[in-house]
């Protein structure tokens, strides 16, 4: 690595743990905020992956307060977020069982190239995204949920993130998803919203906002080497969005844990699937669910067994027994306010 990017490294860490400090120094929003985060971050098809993650994440017992979602992290999140269950998960992984390609882009692959020459905004309609989307999405408001959401955009023309944290719930999905070029930006007022990978570490700044100190960073992850074809433009360039996928990751956990803040991240290897194709999802189902058990049994080898232990809540402590109750003097203790499951 030359010296010229050593230092374009080092400046963007010092800036994000600059903003941290600035967040970590501000009060907290109220005094029941969340603690447990989940952060779920884009990757197109491989949001696949994240939901088989997210499913051994709670199988395992570790429960989020809130949910941030970015980019195919805003699918998973919003159905989630409904009801942050194992059971939910499962019917997740089965959400993305049944989806298909054609259900997402819609026509031949071959009508892009005639969007490429008539000079669109994108190479593929959001119609059919939208209609997947709606089928167990439609009507559903940031205020019906049992955990707090936030969903993240970004403003093609600030270049600032949006964030999403109420009225519809379909609306802040389908711009978070909006990838530039391949499915069309969304226009909101004097903005013009598109995918939220762009701005994902205003994710993670989210999280923080809303009282984080423990963020289970998930990614959709990228293909593992071994899977790589590297054979034409489209491959070459998906390539390097997964290095970049990962070097953000990176960045990210890193300035986390130097404020702090106890992070698990999760970033599964996939076998070769294109970010737009949504026929293999059984397949990064499986490499999620992989990544999140791994990541879970190297937290715990790293940091001894009570690690694993940390990340579920808490059991309500037992009631005393009346004879216990009748010696004990009589204090009322406060107790954190129990936030929805």
């Amino acid at each position: 690595m030359s010296v010229e990017a050593l230092r374009c490294h080092a400046l963007d860490l010092v800036e994000r743990g600059a903003t941290l400090l600035q967040r970590l120094q501000r009060p907290a929003l109220h005094a029941s905020a969340p603690r447990t985060v989940f952060v779920l971050l884009g990757g197109g098809s491989r949001g696949a992956a994240q939901a088989g993650a997210l499913t051994a994440l709670l199988e395992a017992g570790v429960v989020p307060d809130a949910i941030i979602g970015i980019s195919a992290g805003s699918w998973n999140g919003a159905y989630l977020s409904v009801e942050p269950s194992a059971e939910r998960a499962r019917r997740l992984e089965a959400l993305w069982l049944a989806t298909t390609s054609h259900d997402i882009i819609g026509g031949p692959r071959w009508a892009s190239a005639f969007s490429l020459v008539a000079k669109r905004r994108s190479l593929y309609g959001s119609a059919g995204m939208r209609r997947v989307a709606a089928r167990y999405l439609a009507g559903l408001e940031f205020v019906d949920l049992a955990v707090p959401l936030r969903i993240v955009a970004a403003d093609l023309i600030s270049g600032r993130a949006h964030l999403f944290a109420d009225g519809c719930v379909l609306d802040a999905v389908m711009a978070s998803s909006a990838l530039p070029g391949v499915f069309p930006p969304v226009v909101g007022g004097d903005e013009l919203l598109a995918d939220g990978g762009m701005a994902e570490w205003a994710g993670c700044l989210a999280a923080l906002e809303l009282g984080a100190t423990r963020i289970c960073l998930v990614a959709c992850g990228a293909q593992r080497p071994s899977a790589l074809k590297l054979r034409g433009v489209w491959q070459l360039i998906e390539r390097s969005i997964d290095l970049a996928y990962r070097d953000n990751f990176n960045r990210s956990t890193f300035a986390l844990r130097a404020a702090g803040v106890d992070v698990l991240p999760i970033f599964p290897e996939t076998p070769a699937c294109s970010l737009l194709d949504f026929d293999h999802a059984a397949e990064l189902v499986e490499a999620g669910r992989a990544a999140a058990e791994e990541a879970l049994s190297s937290a715990a080898a790293i940091a001894g067994p009570r690690c694993r232990s940390r990340w579920l809540r808490a059991s309500p402590a037992p009631a005393p027994t009346p004879e216990v109750a009748s010696a004990a003097p009589a204090t009322t203790a406060a107790s954190p306010a129990a936030q929805p499951a």
